[in-house]
């Protein structure tokens, strides 16, 4: 039963990164959700086209490594959900480094993203948790 519901959570996490690969204008509003395919960083060293691929492809591997997580757990690949999800948490945490401040509409409503990710890693490394014996009996 755990492996199911950290799955589904894996799964969840991942799709939830499709937010970063639109930027639309919120209704009624003067503001935009979503990143503003800039960044802080690279901008002073790469052209836009080149930030835009970066962040489209960092974004889209954490949907898809956090995706392929969860699906490991169902499909009962236990021997590589762990590494992949550590893998991809790491990941997950360089986007936000290199385009944090070009989240929008402000960069502090996306906390939570980091904040799970770090979750992830100390459960996993530090704490090994969940157990092979809690997951799959």
């Amino acid at each position: 039963m755990w492996d199911i519901l950290i799955g589904i959570l894996l799964i969840l996490h991942g799709l939830i990164f499709i937010m970063f690969l639109v930027y639309v204008k919120l209704p009624e509003e003067d503001q935009y959700f979503g990143w503003s395919r800039k960044s802080w960083l690279l901008d002073k060293f790469l052209g836009e086209k080149a930030i835009k691929i970066i962040g489209l492809v960092l974004w889209s591997l954490i949907i898809g490594g956090f995706i392929a997580s969860g699906i490991m757990l169902f499909t009962g690949n236990y021997a590589a959900w762990r590494l992949l999800t550590i893998v991809i948490s790491f990941v997950s945490l360089l986007p936000f480094l290199l385009f944090w401040t070009d989240l929008q509409p402000k960069p502090k409503n996306f906390i939570l993203g980091p904040i799970v990710a770090i979750g992830i890693i100390i459960a996993l490394l530090i704490f090994q948790w969940p157990t092979s014996q809690i997951l799959f009996g």
